[in-house]
């Protein structure tokens, strides 16, 4: 089936205390529906496929945070890897990413899981950068937020019930100027090619060079 790219979908969830499965269900293409009862976990869910591709989260419930580790099968673009990320308080959690299915991964050796890191370093690019490559979005700089990372992709993308209704973006008391919701805005609607970004980047370089220079 034709699909447009990039496209991201999840085939897969697991949700793990202590190298256990506490939740696990398959996803399909299309639209998928959670049902349960009031205060049955159907948001916590969400949370947890939100965190899996990485969205930064470390206000748990109580019951989530007794679990471990959530684990999301994904076809990015047809290429399917698993992706993995230990449940922590912490916010900035790094993310490993395997290669293959969700079944493939769990014999797979340590050594076939890569560890990438929030932010990226000089020595290695973040889980976002990973992710942005693997599914074709060229990497975009906002002079407020510097790169774009794939947790401020998903807040467009997941709201959850703490969100004000009239806020299109998942609500963040600390950090939302509008300048970043513009720059997410219009890389999602296409306004950004990899020779656009190329060209800012030169631009800002040559800019700071003249700066220096008068």
């Amino acid at each position: 089936m034709m699909r447009y790219s990039p496209t991201l979908i999840v085939k897969r969830v697991v949700v793990e205390r202590n190298g256990k499965a506490v939740y696990s269900e398959r996803f399909h293409a299309g639209v998928n529906v959670i049902r349960g009862e009031n205060s049955s976990g159907k948001s916590t869910v969400l949370n947890f496929i939100y965190y899996g591709l990485g969205g930064d989260l470390a206000d748990w419930s109580e019951v989530a945070a007794l679990c471990s580790r959530v684990l999301i099968e994904v076809s990015l673009n047809g290429f399917v890897a698993t992706l993995s990320r230990d449940i922590s308080t912490q916010h900035g959690q790094p993310m490993d990413i395997f290669g293959g299915d969700f079944e493939a991964s769990q014999s797979a050796p340590r050594a076939d899981w890569t560890r990438y890191p929030y932010r990226r370093s000089a020595s290695q690019e973040s889980f976002s950068q990973a992710l942005f490559r693997l599914l074709g979005i060229p990497e975009v700089a906002s002079d407020v937020s510097g790169n774009l990372t794939i947790h401020q992709i998903l807040r467009l993308l997941y709201s959850d019930q703490l969100s004000p209704v009239e806020n299109i973006f998942r609500y963040e008391s600390k950090f939302d100027p509008p300048a970043l919701r513009d720059a997410i805005g219009r890389l999602l609607a296409g306004a950004y090619e990899a020779a656009l970004y190329e060209n800012e980047v030169k631009l800002r370089e040559l800019d700071k060079q003249f700066d220096e220079e008068r």
